[in-house]
């Protein structure tokens, strides 16, 4: 865990900054590429790159505070005190997706092409900002005795719910898994049938991902839902649910359209 790269005065370099600002720009960098060989406009995918980051910030943001509005009865100030920590990504993936939507169909493009030409970036970029939770010391996993688990500093919000006691590096797992969806994708990306395959596939398989990470994941008490089997449930994994049955569904549509 190393939150801050720099300190100069009143500026702070905080790592989960930098990799928010990576995942943007080499996401960004990486769906131009592609636009080109799709004969889509570059310009498209540059504002559709800003409008689902702005989106995806504050998408993030709003269902944070709305599921932990206990933390922020004290002074609403904090709500945008971003750098302190508290985003919730199904948040920000169903703004950015509605959003997005939207975006590219008020610009008069194929919205399903458009989607499939960024779908490899954000499994990059979902990589890339696993990496800042892990160094910020947010979204950590629960007591392991697995030889890999890991203790963050006195400091941390981990240590003051569990101490010295090592966890699970969830915030690793999810960047682990998100490089491998983005691998598994560009070698999809050639076998595609229909338009909106390459996106749908993404969701699908990064819903997954979460709903198996957080089994590992750390949630507070409200997080949680239930459970079956020993196994506790929370609301990212039933969100998470929604958005496997919600790409089974479309693809299922766009593969009839096709047919």
């Amino acid at each position: 865990m190393h939150p801050e790269i720099l300190r100069i005065g009143a500026l702070h370099l905080r790592f989960y900054g930098l990799a928010l600002t990576l995942s943007f720009l080499v996401g960004t960098h990486l769906a131009v590429k592609r636009a080109r060989k799709s004969q889509v406009p570059e310009d498209l995918i540059v504002w559709l790159a800003l409008v689902v980051l702005l989106l995806a910030v504050v998408g993030s943001r709003t269902l944070y505070v709305a599921t932990h509005w206990a933390e922020f009865r004290g002074g609403l100030g904090s709500v945008f005190m971003l750098w302190e920590g508290g985003l919730t990504m199904y948040g920000g993936t169903v703004a950015a997706i509605v959003g997005g939507i939207a975006f590219i169909k008020s610009r008069g493009y194929p919205v399903w092409r458009v989607a499939d030409i960024v779908a490899p970036s954000l499994a990059l970029g979902e990589a890339i900002t696993r990496v800042g939770c892990f160094m910020n010391g947010c979204c950590f996993g629960v007591p392991t005795e697995a030889p890999w688990g890991v203790v963050f500093p006195e400091h941390s919000f981990s240590w003051a719910v569990f101490g010295a006691t090592a966890i699970h590096p969830s915030q690793l797992y999810s960047a682990g898994l998100a490089l491998l969806v983005f691998f598994a994708l560009l070698w999809l990306d050639r076998r595609t049938k229909f338009d909106g395959q390459l996106f749908w596939s993404y969701i699908l398989a990064s819903a997954v991902a979460r709903f198996l990470v957080d089994f590992t994941r750390y949630y507070g008490d409200g997080d949680e839902l239930g459970g079956l089997g020993g196994l506790s449930f929370n609301n990212n994994q039933l969100i998470a649910v929604a958005l496997v049955l919600t790409s089974l569904l479309v693809m299922h549509a766009l593969r009839r359209r096709v047919k």
